[in-house]
């Protein structure tokens, strides 16, 4: 199972910068290919996105249910959606540093970039709201 971690030093106010990530309807604006995100009453989080689900080389949109965990504590925010690839991953804050991490059953291009692309867009957005 590929695991792919990107970090970025934490540029900002750390709780600012937990409280935006630990919201679900902030997930479309620093996930590329995500359109949409909505919390349910259950505690789960309703996703839509545009990605190549079948790998024929053809986006299509895409909507799932997955878990999306919290942890203030920790700092961290754990998700996973059911499906056959087991993607699952985390975003949390270390001390100096913000870590994302994925994990998946397959190997997928150009993901390493997708995760670096994802933390920058998520320090831009918190520096345009300050």
């Amino acid at each position: 199972m590929p695991t792919y971690t990107a970090t970025r030093p934490l540029d900002g106010d750390a709780d600012e910068y937990f409280d935006y990530i630990a919201d679900p309807e902030n997930l479309p604006a620093y996930f590329p290919r995500m359109t949409e995100a909505h919390e349910r009453p259950d505690g789960k989080v309703e996703t839509t996105a545009h990605v190549d689900a079948d790998r024929d080389g053809h986006d299509e949109t895409v909507t799932s249910v997955a878990e999306f965990d919290v942890d203030h504590a920790a700092q961290e925010v754990r998700w996973s959606a059911p499906g056959p690839h087991d993607y699952h991953g985390s975003l949390r804050l270390a001390g100096d540093r913000v870590e994302l991490t994925i994990h998946t059953t397959e190997d997928v291009d150009g993901m390493q970039q997708a995760l670096d692309g994802t933390l920058e867009a998520i320090a831009d957005n918190l520096r345009r709201r300050a």
